[in-house]
């Protein structure tokens, strides 16, 4: 074979070699591993591959199809990681070490509670400067430990306060929401969601990090969401926690033995009856917050 010939084959291998792998193929590929790690590994491997893993839209798909990693409990003491043999405790331990779960950029640091975590981040309310005075509406910040930065949100307004506490028989909060799907324009969005049972309607008061602004959002009245002779004050308290899950919130109706949920795309409310075995689920959960306190806030 005459050496021409030989050169040109060999350029035309290295051509298909180096062929470039269109973005969106490679995110199909991504898509498909297994783990969060694999897509770590892969991000290191070049530029081009850490530009489709880096990418925020895919980022939103990619956890979508993978559940996050446990990695331990945040409590008023601290973060508690997951310790081996647990898969993820070279993780957690990486965590622990970088984050800071101590709230040291806090002002008036011990005056903080831990009130709920998601997505990576934690909220925290501080507590009543006079532990007999009447305050409803405390100040509350929400942290990002590993990054060591926080958003102080600022108060609830007058004119909002006002509307719940005339009317506010148990007030529910605050909980940690991902933005809604229209609101979704930074990886660091976040809401925050007040609950207030008043007396004639359940009520909720919505912050939104990418406003800065508060919002109130009104539902139908007790009796259109349920039909009943009896007054809402004869229903029993809901569990002062809520439970979240697939974009709703949901508190137990402890008298009525149904569930209050809150969709928090269309952010209104209605009225559910558990799922099945729920019993179950409940006597499991309750002993878990009598053991843990806060331990139910998971990083």
């Amino acid at each position: 074979m005459a050496p021409s010939l030989r050169r040109r084959q060999r350029r035309t291998g290295q051509d298909k070699a180096t062929l470039p792998i269109a973005d969106d193929l490679l995110a199909e590929i991504f898509l498909r591993f297994p783990t969060p790690a694999d897509l770590v590994r892969a991000a290191a491997v070049c530029p081009s591959f850490r530009r489709v893993a880096t990418d925020r839209s895919f980022i939103r798909q990619f956890r979508k199809l993978h559940a996050p990693l446990l990695l331990g409990l945040v409590t008023c003491d601290g973060f508690h990681q997951v310790l081996p043999p647990h898969p993820s405790a070279p993780a957690a331990q990486a965590l622990a070490l970088a984050a800071d779960f101590s709230f040291s950029v806090l002002p008036s640091l011990g005056r903080w509670c831990v009130h709920d975590a998601r997505d990576g981040r934690v909220l925290l309310r501080r507590k009543p400067e006079n532990k007999k005075a009447s305050v409803i509406f405390t100040e509350v910040v929400v942290c990002d430990p590993l990054h060591r930065r926080h958003l102080l949100l600022p108060p609830v307004p007058k004119d909002l306060q006002d509307l719940v506490v005339r009317h506010i028989d148990v007030l529910i909060g605050p909980s940690l929401a991902p933005p809604s799907e229209e609101e979704e324009v930074e990886e660091t969005s976040f809401r925050v969601i007040y609950m207030a049972r008043c007396k004639t309607q359940p009520v909720a008061l919505i912050f939104s990090s990418n406003t800065g602004q508060w919002r109130g959002a009104a539902s139908q009245s007790w009796s259109d969401l349920e039909p009943s002779t009896e007054p809402i004050t004869a229903w029993g308290d809901f569990l002062y926690r809520s439970h979240y899950a697939y974009g709703c919130f949901y508190w137990e109706m402890d008298f009525r033995g149904k569930l209050l949920v809150l969709h928090t795309r269309s952010m209104e409310f209605s009225i559910v009856d558990p799922p099945p075995g729920a019993g179950e689920w409940r006597h499991v959960e309750r002993q878990a917050w009598d053991v843990c306190s806060c331990g139910w806030h998971i990083f």
